[in-house]
């Protein structure tokens, strides 16, 4: 089966120019055992053909990795199986084998994936398994899964060229903080563990993340007082404490759910709204902001107090806020029974501007 069935195969984004060059001749009996430069691989002779003795070469982020120690093969359907520990292991993931479930599992960060050998079993934290059309296999005590597992579950930009080459490209689209899902509650239990502390968190709302979840954290988990920005550490959290948590989208599946959390607020007497200024009202040596409608959304008062700042630290005065400002506010819990009703704020972040909408008198 020859590879001039699979000469254009691009997966996503644009073909990777000049790609591979030899200006230094390959040894295949030389061992690899690190990412080497692409140009240092002699693979133009001829097309790529698994078959024939030839191999595809894996490039991740410029860099291929030795294709006589990471052999990559197609099947008789055309599938092209990758190694999966080295491919995941050179892209920042940590693997390990869970005897429980019978699952390889892949750790970053707050990612967990996870690929039951033999079967088409993918999955991506609590998220139900995903079908990908091939099954993972194990050959020679490495486990093999599917091309598309690039795309569909790592979600990397992968390109293959006309001379065998799958290049690799991780991509950082996002900021970490925009991917990252919040639980607004109190803290109903505080366990020791194994590898740190886990908090059980009874949420207040399920706008976000969860009503109620498990989050694990340690010495280098980000613990901050909003208002002050100063770092706290795990003995100043107490059970009854309310908090904002931020954690990723790998969690169990367990009731209730469990992750790594990667920030957590404590908030001691004060609550957080997030939402659009659509009113300022200033009389009588009062400022005021009025955060979404008048039946929904809350009155807050702007004293010389507040700190009034954007998402880089930046400070403001309060004539600099406008109508259509997207904003976080740290308030005091106690607050009016009027509709809307009003407290007094203690914290202003602005993270975005409506110009738009600022521009309306």
């Amino acid at each position: 089966m020859k590879f001039n069935k699979v000469l254009v195969f691009t997966l996503a984004g644009a073909m990777l120019a000049s790609g591979i060059v030899a200006s230094a001749e390959y040894s295949p009996n030389k061992a690899l055992q690190e990412p080497v430069p692409i140009s240092s691989l002699n693979v133009n002779e001829k097309p790529q053909d698994s078959y024939e003795g030839f191999h595809f070469v894996i490039v991740i982020n410029g860099t291929a990795l030795n294709p006589e120690e990471n052999k990559v093969y197609m099947k008789d359907d055309d599938t092209i199986m990758i190694p999966l520990r080295a491919v995941t292991e050179t892209l920042g993931y940590e693997i390990q084998w869970n005897n429980e479930a019978r699952v390889v599992e892949l750790l970053k960060g707050p990612n967990l994936i996870m690929v039951k050998p033999g079967e088409d079993y993918y999955s991506f934290g609590k998220m139900a398994p995903v079908k990908l059309g091939t099954a993972s296999e194990i050959l020679k005590g490495t486990t093999y899964v599917p091309l598309n597992f690039l795309t569909d579950i790592l979600k990397v930009e992968t390109v293959m060229d006309e001379t065998g080459g799958i290049n690799i490209t991780s991509q950082q689209t996002e900021t970490k903080e925009s991917t990252l899902l919040q639980t607004l509650g109190k803290i109903s239990e505080i366990n020791k563990t194994e590898k740190g502390t886990s908090l059980w968190i009874e949420g207040e709302n399920s706008d976000e993340g969860y009503d109620s979840i498990v989050l694990h954290i340690n010495e280098e988990t980000p613990l901050i007082d909003p208002i002050t920005d100063k770092t706290l550490s795990i003995k100043d959290l107490k059970q009854g404490d309310s908090v904002r948590a931020f954690y990723g989208p790998a969690l169990t599946r367990s009731l209730p759910p469990q992750g790594q959390a990667e920030r957590i607020e404590l908030l001691k007497d004060v609550t957080v709204k997030a939402g659009v200024i659509t009113d300022i009202m200033s009389y009588d040596k009062t400022n005021q902001i009025l955060i979404g409608d008048k039946v929904n959304g809350i009155v807050l008062t702007i004293s010389d107090k507040t700190k009034i700042i954007t998402e880089d630290n930046k400070e403001l005065a309060f004539t600099d806020l406008k109508k259509g400002m997207d904003i976080e506010a740290y308030h005091s819990l106690m607050a009016t029974m009027s509709l809307p009703p009003i407290s007094s704020a203690e914290k202003i972040v602005v993270k975005k501007v409506d110009t738009q909408a600022s521009t309306e008198k």
